[in-house]
């Protein structure tokens, strides 16, 4: 009986001591294992706090630590967030709900309020930053004050009431100096693959590290979720309309190939390689992220040594892209020996074919086995697709930006000379005094004029939507460091907005589509008419043909 009374005295004075200051500031929770739940602290992260024993089920309702382990595992991004030391008692709080404070109670001890608050002011404008809402089984709210009920927290008269913490001043955070340095990548973000990957955020370099595709809750990029899924479906619905406009194309010259020379001709290459990008964005939109996103995430399983689909694409697409562009400016050189030079249409097919189609097909080669060697491919996190350079800016400016400038220039320069020289030519016909027939001369003089207003539209319809690509690769290059800020940074400057990706992926399609506009012309209806009356009657139509303009007037 005596016996019970002391223990009943203990208890009771142990009980109140805890109340009054919840646990004491300066030493160690050290607490004698009189109850036989209290068992060793095994989990890393809370090996060395102020106690050593715990006691299950936690307040998380886990039955015992390795399955609280296991939980902290999925949760690892917290670990970010005490290694930054963004708050001083983040690690404390964090283990006071996965592994409590074993006592003589046959309940866990719920953290106070206040030590809640203290981490949350601390921390929560850290994880908005990286995309992670602070957890509602975190919620302050829903937890004792150290006034009203027995709870754990650091005893100090600095605690911050929950009214404070509402209006927690955000430059808090910008005195956190050593965030650059302990700066991790997150457990969503992290790479298996083999290969070495990177991620600029600021100055800062992450290894192993990449943006996320499925975890768009945890780390949203640049854009919500609801921008994401219409930006795929305008990219989408664009690579479609494109590819359609290269079929009609590739199929119009094909029927009566004879009719087309250059530098006509150089239109049906640009549409082949054109149709292939398309071709290449819609196995994006058809398999989602299957292909691009299959080792970039730490929750997937690595596909063997890497992704050889991943690759395929992004070097189908720069092979092609590239392509395009060298036709371009095979399309402009024809068109300055045509106008310019004065060289016959057949003649400049019969001496310059092979040259051009060895230029244009055999350069991309050495940039693929260059990215082959050296990597550079990296996965859209937009479009489900691999590219280069889409996370590695000197990649970035090496195989988008400096060629697409250089290949633009030297076009412009020979489309410049030709269209000046065919305006002479139209103003020799117009002044042309010994030309009799004024009927015929108005004719070649009006044949000029829709040549000129063609070419024109054409070399607009390529050089605006690829100066907009370019400008977006030069931005991205500049800026692409200042995408992902630091986590002490609150404000972002020069952030992308949603416009400048939707013009970006639309002018990816929109040579293609003028390709199919080129061709939209009297002489087309007259190829198909043929073609119908020799697919259906078995005998060519001979409707003549239009006679072609002279390129040297005499």
């Amino acid at each position: 009986m005596a016996s019970l009374i002391l223990f009943l005295f203990l208890y009771l004075d142990y009980v109140s001591t805890f109340s009054s200051n919840t646990v004491v500031e300066s030493e160690e929770y050290q607490f004698t294992n009189v109850n036989p739940k209290c068992e060793k602290i095994r989990i890393k992260m809370c090996a060395d706090i102020q106690y050593n024993m715990t006691i299950y089920p936690n307040l998380l309702k886990h039955t015992k630590q390795e399955e609280a382990e296991s939980d902290i595992e999925q949760l690892r991004k917290y670990e970010m967030l005490v290694n930054v030391q963004c708050s001083p008692d983040i690690k404390f709080f964090l283990c006071t709900i996965f592994t409590p404070v074993c006592t003589i109670l046959n309940e866990p001890i719920p953290p106070c309020r206040h030590l809640c608050y203290s981490a949350k002011n601390g921390c929560e404008t850290i994880m908005r930053k990286f995309g992670y809402p602070w957890p509602e089984i975190f919620d302050c709210e829903k937890l004792p004050h150290h006034k009203d009920a027995m709870c754990v927290g650091e005893n100090n008269n600095n605690e911050l009431d929950e009214d404070k913490s509402k209006n927690l001043d955000i430059t808090q955070i910008n005195e956190l100096k050593e965030v650059k340095k302990l700066l991790e990548c997150p457990h969503a973000m992290k790479v298996l693959g083999s290969h070495r990957h990177f991620l600029f955020i600021a100055n800062q370099t992450l290894e192993q590290c990449s943006l996320p595709c499925h975890n768009d809750g945890l780390v949203p990029t640049f854009f919500t979720a609801h921008i994401r899924h219409y930006l795929k479906l305008w990219t989408g619905a664009w690579a479609v309309t494109c590819c359609v406009c290269c079929l009609f194309t590739i199929f119009t010259f094909l029927v009566d190939l004879k009719r087309y020379e250059f530098p006509e001709r150089a239109i049906l290459f640009m549409a082949f390689s054109y149709f292939m990008v398309s071709s290449v964005y819609m196995v994006g939109l058809v398999t989602g992220d299957q292909l691009s996103c299959a080792t970039q995430s730490a929750t997937k399983q690595p596909l063997g040594n890497e992704n050889f689909w991943c690759s395929a694409l992004a070097l189908a697409h720069f092979y092609f892209s590239f392509a395009g562009s060298l036709w371009w400016l095979i399309l402009c050189f024809s068109w300055f020996l045509v106008t310019t030079l004065k060289w016959g249409e057949v003649p400049v097919g019969q001496v310059f074919s092979s040259y051009f189609n060895a230029f244009a097909w055999l350069l991309p080669l050495f940039g693929v086995i260059f990215l082959i060697i050296f990597g550079g491919i990296d996965g859209d996190v937009f479009t489900g697709i691999c590219s280069v350079g889409n996370l590695q800016p000197s990649f970035l400016f090496n195989f988008n930006v400096l060629p697409q400038i250089l290949l633009i220039v030297a076009g412009l320069i020979f489309f410049s000379s030709g269209f000046v020289s065919i305006l002479r030519i139209r103003s020799y016909i117009k002044c042309n005094r010994f030309v009799t027939n004024k009927f015929e001369n108005a004719e070649a003089s009006e044949k000029l004029g829709r040549i000129m207003l063609r070419i024109t539209c054409f070399s607009l319809l390529y050089v605006l939507p690829m100066f907009v690509s370019s400008q977006r690769a030069v931005f991205g290059f500049t800026q692409q460091r200042d995408y992902c800020p630091i986590t002490d940074q609150i404000e972002l400057e020069n952030q992308p907005g949603p416009l400048l990706f939707f013009l970006k992926y639309l002018a990816n399609f929109t040579v293609g589509i003028a390709c199919a506009v080129w061709t939209l012309n009297g002489k087309t209806v007259v190829i198909y008419g043929e073609f119908m009356s020799r697919l259906c009657m078995g005998k060519e139509n001979n409707r003549g043909r239009p006679t072609r303009l002279p390129t040297r007037v005499h």
